[in-house]
């Protein structure tokens, strides 16, 4: 920090540090969101190639999360988690929608925002503390 500088260039300098922070935490994280997809499973699966999908069920009304989803005959299989090894298997007939993760701009800018918000707030309480005024 510079240390002979007037208060309100202090002021300026952490501002400008805090929003390099809180750009680089806003480019890490960026958010994603489920999509529901047009297209029919089989499609989907084969030639998008998704790491992960979430199927809802026509038959309870449910959902599940599948890793590394293939088809094999009339059934989607995938496992329940990352590290898991047993599969789990869904009949393509029970499938009633199919989505995947897509980035969703409107939330990464939200939260953008937010974390932007708190480094001015807290900034801001900084200078009263110190007696700086704006």
């Amino acid at each position: 920090m510079i240390k002979n500088a007037k208060p309100h260039c202090r002021f300026r300098h952490r501002l400008a540090r805090g929003a390099a922070v809180g750009a680089s935490v806003l480019t890490l994280a960026g958010c994603k969101t489920w999509r529901v997809e047009p297209v029919t499973p089989v499609e989907l699966v084969t030639e998008e190639r998704p790491e992960v999908v979430r199927v809802g069920r026509s038959s309870d009304s449910s959902t599940v999360v599948l890793y590394q989803p293939t088809i094999i005959g009339d059934t989607l299989r995938g496992l329940p988690t990352q590290l898991a090894i047993r599969p789990v298997m869904v009949p393509l007939r029970d499938i009633r929608t199919i989505s995947t993760r897509r980035f969703s701009l409107a939330k990464t800018l939200l939260f953008g925002l937010a974390v932007g918000g708190g480094v001015v707030l807290y900034e801001l309480l900084q200078g009263l503390n110190q007696g700086v005024s704006f």
